[in-house]
């Protein structure tokens, strides 16, 4: 009876188990492509003006820092790091909030797409946070991005009408030792 009851609760968890593995290294391999993008990337928003982002590992290479130089003094900051068997990224926003975002598995082995878990600061009127966001690896030298931002205290109901941002496409601009 005890052996039974041992296995019937085994076999409750066991999915829980696997998929709890089955994240963690899904979380840890995007980490690993994004830090694939260690160096410094160019891209054009849809009007026109240039923008540059360069991705660097710290904390002993357990967090990829995403900087965003926007304009001379404008920058946003990006933090990728592993909670256990999750990928967070947390965005530090030029207008003052902090969304945290979580890597969400998607079909696509180069999409890596990120949805919003919580945040700081949101509850500020007249501004908007990132809400989503992707990113798709096309090899050594370019990425594409989209961006969804959101007004803060949307209702869900216009949450999910939203559609991403277009996607920039950003060309590597140096080639970091290590990755020629």
């Amino acid at each position: 009876m005890i052996q039974e009851l041992m296995l019937i609760s085994l076999m409750a968890f066991l999915p829980t188990i696997l998929f709890a593995a089955e994240s963690n290294e899904t979380a840890a391999d995007a980490f690993k492509q994004l830090a694939s993008l260690i160096g410094n990337w160019e891209g054009k928003f849809p009007d026109g003006r240039s923008h540059s982002v360069s991705y660097r590992l710290t904390a002993g290479g357990s967090v990829l820092v995403e900087t965003w130089t926007l304009a001379p003094g404008r920058e946003s900051i990006t933090l990728y790091h592993l909670d256990d068997n999750v990928l967070i990224a947390t965005h530090y926003c030029p207008q003052g909030n902090q969304p945290r975002l979580q890597f969400v598995k998607g079909d696509e082995p180069n999409k890596l797409s990120f949805k919003f878990r919580d945040g700081t600061n949101l509850q500020v009127k007249n501004k908007s946070h990132q809400h989503a966001f992707w990113i798709r690896l096309l090899g050594n030298k370019s990425f594409e991005r989209s961006e969804t931002y959101i007004e803060n205290g949307s209702a869900p109901s216009k949450i999910t009408a939203i559609s991403p941002g277009e996607a920039i496409k950003y060309t590597r601009i140096d080639t970091p030792s290590g990755n020629r």
